[in-house]
Formats: C-alpha cells, structure tokens, sequence
C-alpha cells in the first residue's frame, strides 16, 4: 500500500483520495483531541455511520474509522494557511478518506466530513474554518450563517486581516463560496450530482436524522445474505437430507429438482427450501392424480378475482 507523510508527520495511504479541512484559531488553545474525537463519533453516528474504532494516536493525533470511512484529527501549531496574512497559533486539521472508492460515493465521504465542521465548530468555537479541499478560508460568523446557526458574540476573538489576491479584490463572499463548492463537488462526482438535484442534495449534508442512501442499501445487502446464510445447513445429516429431498423432487418434476441440486451446488444445501419445493410437488402430484388440478386452478382464481 503507497503511503505519504502529511505535515504534522503522521503516516495516511494515498491508495484513495483524501479530503482535507480544517479549523484555524487566531490565539492559543488547549484542544483536547479525545473530547473532539468524541464529538466526530457522534457526527458520524448521527448520519447513519457505524463507527468501527476510535484511536488516540497521541495527545495532539487521533483517527476514527467507519465500515466505509476513515477520518484523521491533528492539532497543530503555528500554522500558515495562504488566505491568512498572519500564523495560527493553533490549527485543527482533518482529513477523510473512503476505504473502497467504489462502494462509497464522494458525497457521502464529504458529507460525513462538513457534518464533522459543523459539530467541532459549535463545540470548538473557532475562529475560521477551512472548507473542503480548497484555500478558501471562511470566518465563523460566514460558516455560521451558511448553516443557519448562531454564534456566541460574547466569545473573544483575535483580529486577522485575510490576505488579498490583488489590491483591490478581496475574497469571495459567502453566496459566491457556496456556487464554487457546489460546482467543484458536481464535477467531481458527476454520476450523483445533476443540474437539477444538486441544490436539494447540497442542502440534505446538513439536514437533522439525514442518512446516505448508499448505506443504507448496503446495509439492507448485507442483512439480506445473513438470512440466506442462516438457512445454509452445516451438520453433515441435514446436508445429506437436503440432497436426497432433491433427488426426490428430481423424480417426479425434473426442471424444479435440477433447480434444487443447482443451487446446493452454488449456495449450499437448504433444507427448508428442498423441503417446501418437495411438499408443493407432492401436492400438485395428488391433485393431478385425482383430477383435481383443473377444480383446484378454478378455484385459486376464483378467490384472487
């Protein structure tokens, strides 16, 4: 597996695409890396996650993963971030990756991440935010407003004065970020995003209860072969009485016991299944030898109408 080494020194494989993020404070704080590794627990649980390990790295690292995800916490000093003219003395990064690409869709990895801003920031206070694998630095009052959220007055914060491209432009507001970023997450996932839906999707990452339909049809897969599997048999007589219902079923209606013996061959030997196709065909047999299948068909269609 490739691996790179990121800045603050900590290991991440680069076999998928990482999204990066961050909160920026402009004075000194004391973060407390197992309080805020609790508070992206709880995000990734709220959206539907199940969160398969938390790990305390060390007092300033920490790294979470879910069944599809995988996400890295790292307080920094003394960080430049370019749309800043001044250092942050401190600097939470975040980074998140899909651990299968191909199960689990862009959206769904920077969902799960701009819900974890979204928690650390009403918990951290911060004084900027850096969105999603871009430079532009949002402050907390815009990142706030985006969300519809408030933010405590009150709270001391330094001055920062955002470094200008030119002279005479300064950065974009916050409308002008949101169309960016919409576009900039479309292009890249384009199989999701549509002109049409894209709004409403954008709006769902931070919709109360929202939970990514991708996982939960995997989830609905997964539940839907631990019931195949339950009715697999594993003791040696009941797989030998499964072959020999099936046997059985091929003497006396050959297509459904071909069937039977197909699939012990491919999934294993069901019993319940073998024994269910053997009493229908031992059914259908009596009512033909009695001349009773014509009545019996009337009948059936009679009561579904």
């Amino acid at each position: 597996m490739k691996t790179k080494e990121c800045m603050n020194g900590l290991i991440m494989t680069t076999g998928n695409t990482w999204a990066t993020a961050g909160l920026a404070f402009t004075t000194f704080r004391e973060l407390d890396i197992v309080d805020i590794a609790n508070h992206v627990v709880g995000s990734f649980e709220a959206l539907g996650h199940r969160v398969t390990s938390q790990h305390i790295i060390s007092e300033h690292r920490a790294l979470i993963t879910t069944a599809q995800l995988e996400l890295y916490l790292t307080a920094e000093e003394d960080v430049s971030l370019s749309a800043l003219a001044l250092r942050m003395p401190t600097y939470l990064s975040v980074a998140i990756a899909s651990k299968d690409e191909k199960r689990t869709s862009t959206f769904s990895r920077d969902s799960a991440l701009a819900r974890s801003l979204q928690k650390l920031h009403e918990e951290l206070a911060p004084d900027y935010v850096k969105w999603i694998d871009t430079d532009v630095v949002l402050s907390a009052s815009d990142f706030a407003g985006a969300l519809g959220l408030t933010i405590d007055e009150k709270r001391p914060a330094g001055k920062v004065v955002p470094r200008r491209v030119t002279p005479n432009k300064a950065l974009p507001d916050i409308e002008e970020t949101n169309d960016m970023l919409q576009q900039r997450i479309t292009d890249q996932d384009p199989a999701i995003f549509d002109h049409a839906a894209a709004p409403d999707r954008l709006r769902k990452v931070f919709t109360e209860n929202w939970v990514d339909p991708d996982i939960l049809a995997t989830e609905a897969a997964a539940d839907k072969l631990a019931r195949e599997k339950e009715d697999i048999e594993r003791a040696a007589p009941l797989r030998l009485s499964a072959w020999f219902l099936s046997f059985a079923v091929a003497l006396f209606a050959l297509p459904l016991g071909i069937m039977l013996l197909i699939l012990n061959c491919a999934k294993g030997e069901n019993l319940r299944l073998a024994s269910q196709t053997a009493a229908l065909t031992g059914t259908f047999i009596g009512l033909q030898t009695f001349g009773s299948t014509a009545q019996a068909m009337t009948a059936l269609q009679s009561i579904i109408g």
